[in-house]
């Protein structure tokens, strides 16, 4: 089982950091470097997702279709 902490504890600083990050998601506002560095992540991701369904016979594992 996976414990989650709600309400983990975050200096000042920590909080003001992840409401930029959270304001340059939401404005999509990223520098051209940033964006090569999540199209890189997203290929990835899905290159490894087909790895697995490939090795399932096609099916999701998790999801068990």
């Amino acid at each position: 089982m996976i414990h989650i902490i709600s309400n983990p504890t975050m200096t000042r600083n920590e909080i003001k950091e992840f409401r930029n990050y959270m304001r340059k998601c939401v404005s999509m506002n990223f520098t051209l470097e940033e964006k090569e560095c999540i199209a890189k992540k997203k290929s990835e991701i899905k290159e490894a997702g087909e790895a697995i369904r490939r090795n399932n016979g096609g099916k999701n594992p998790i999801l068990g279709f």
